[in-house]
């Protein structure tokens, strides 16, 4: 589990931009630690983890690769398709979350008029 978390704290921590030096700064950790945790050098304790989580808004399990994106707890550490997301997908999950309730209707009728194969669409449907 610890390459996985390695690699969930380094793209949330690029993910806002930030470097080694600055998140060990608002973590009150040093900058060694941070770069020991990346490089999956060093396990983290459970109170780095908990502030790491807090920092980020994720929870500890998200960290460690026990919870997906949506929330729902793995038997795996990975995606449905046998891929981690990237940060792009587990952005667009992000502001798919934050949609009122109709425009996600929408976003999911749109998704799938693009996903259906075009022989199984009913004839006035276009495919954009």
């Amino acid at each position: 589990m610890i390459n996985i978390f390695s690699q969930t704290l380094k793209e949330l921590r690029q993910e806002r931009n930030l470097t080694q030096k600055e998140l060990a700064y608002d973590l009150n950790y040093t900058q060694s630690n941070i770069s020991e945790w990346e490089n999956g050098t060093v396990e983290p304790k459970a109170t780095a983890l908990t502030a790491i989580s807090t920092y980020f808004g994720v929870s500890i399990d998200y960290l460690l690769g026990l919870e997906n994106d949506y929330g729902a707890r793995t038997a795996t550490t990975t995606a449905p398709m046998g891929e981690s997301m990237t940060t792009e997908e587990r952005k667009l999950v992000e502001q798919y979350r934050q949609l009122p309730e109709q425009l996600k209707k929408l976003v999911r009728q749109q998704l799938d008029i693009y996903t259906t194969p075009s022989e199984l669409l009913p004839k006035n449907a276009k495919k954009v």
